[in-house]
């Protein structure tokens, strides 16, 4: 394990519902993921730092201090037409190879699982936002995770179904970039 910390963070937090569709809120799946995430990291050894449901993104990236050899995770769900369906990553404009691979994978075993698409690796110019703050904290190796789309309901039936399993998955990611760096 690196002397340094994998960081995994609900895209959103308590007051910040993200997207809401068919009853679902972002925040409160983002962080039943993140807790269920951090859970098999326990199991797995892996030293970890993660946000607090109350607290904002901007406290968040002002608390945590990710260094080159920290692994970042951000999780989110992704939003759009009912018939938008995938799961995606994005990466920082200048990120590293590592990054890239963690975020290739992480893409491939959750569209294996859940049986969607796998829409690939971006670039975070390719967002609407141009730049992701979370993505360019310093650390190692940091990807934001699209896990499927909450405005898709047979996306969010087949993540349901496939979550935990998904949870240990990534888990094991995580662990495997925390021992390369």
């Amino acid at each position: 394990m690196s002397i340094l910390v994998t960081f995994p963070s609900a895209g959103h937090y308590t007051n910040d519902p993200g997207a809401i569709y068919n009853g679902r809120k972002e925040n409160f799946e983002t962080m039943d993921f993140r807790n269920r995430l951090t859970y098999h990291l326990d199991r797995l050894g892996v030293k970890y730092i993660t946000d607090k449901d109350h607290e904002t993104n901007r406290q968040y990236q002002n608390r945590i201090k990710p260094g080159k050899g920290s692994v970042l995770l951000d999780i989110h769900f992704n939003a759009g037409p009912i018939t938008a369906t995938g799961t995606e990553c994005f990466i920082a404009r200048n990120a590293s190879a590592q990054s890239r691979e963690m975020a290739g994978e992480i893409c491939q075993i959750a569209s294996k699982l859940m049986g969607i698409p796998n829409r690939g690796v971006k670039l975070e110019t390719q967002t609407r936002h141009g730049r992701l703050g979370i993505l360019n904290l310093g650390a190692g190796i940091a990807v934001l995770w699209e896990i499927c789309f909450i405005s898709n309901p047979n996306d969010m039936a087949k993540y349901d179904a496939v979550k935990e399993q998904l949870a240990i998955e990534i888990a094991k990611i995580c662990k495997k970039y925390d021992d390369l760096i």
